[in-house]
């Protein structure tokens, strides 16, 4: 079954809903959630990332905050959040273990798949998530904060992270763009935490 989604106007009032496909072939305004999994522990802060799925549509192979997807028509973010996060990485969350921490707006094309996003963002943090990955996703890495900021401030080109097989150098390339995503949503939300760079 086809999914369908709400498709908004610049204002992001809701002007009708289109199935997804043609929500990219269009480029129409739409909603999804990414849910940033963030461990402190003591030897500092650690940032996962999915390793996507080779059969994705879309950044194939590519590393991605740690859950995301659309917001079906219908749905409220926030179930959604809860719903993506238990479907790929196997966390199955309530909604107090989530927070709110903003709103993104992204857009991309890549030839003739274009992404026009309202992204709902949200952090769960644990020091030990318990990860159970499905279909859409390979594997979980994890990047200490510091190699982040490399990576998202100081446009690093590789960045050391941590797999299932230990540690490796990860290009930047490899990354899902999310373009001031970073910087302007996560990163003042965990400087409130007292975690500052």
């Amino acid at each position: 079954m086809e999914e369908i989604l709400t498709v908004y106007d610049e204002q992001l009032r809701p002007v009708g809903a289109e199935s997804r496909e043609r929500v990219h072939r269009l480029g129409l305004l739409h909603q999804v959630v990414q849910c940033w999994v963030v461990s402190p522990r003591p030897e500092g802060l650690w940032i996962w990332y999915q390793k996507r799925a080779q059969d994705k549509a879309s950044f194939p192979g590519y590393f991605d905050t740690a859950s995301a997807g659309h917001v079906p028509a219908g749905e409220e973010p926030l179930a959604a959040l809860l719903r993506e996060a238990r479907e790929e990485i196997g966390l199955d969350l309530v909604p107090e273990q989530v927070e709110y921490i903003g709103r993104w707006r992204e857009s991309m094309d890549y030839g003739g798949f274009q992404d026009r996003e309202i992204v709902e963002v949200y952090l769960y943090m644990d020091p030990e998530p318990a990860f159970s990955l499905g279909p859409e996703v390979e594997e979980m890495i994890r990047l200490p904060l510091t190699e982040v900021v490399k990576k998202e401030l100081k446009r690093a080109e590789c960045i050391r992270a941590v797999g299932e097989k230990g540690e490796f150098w990860a290009e930047s390339g490899r990354f899902c763009p999310h373009s001031g995503e970073f910087e302007a949503v996560l990163l003042p939300a965990l400087q409130k935490r007292g975690f500052c760079e």
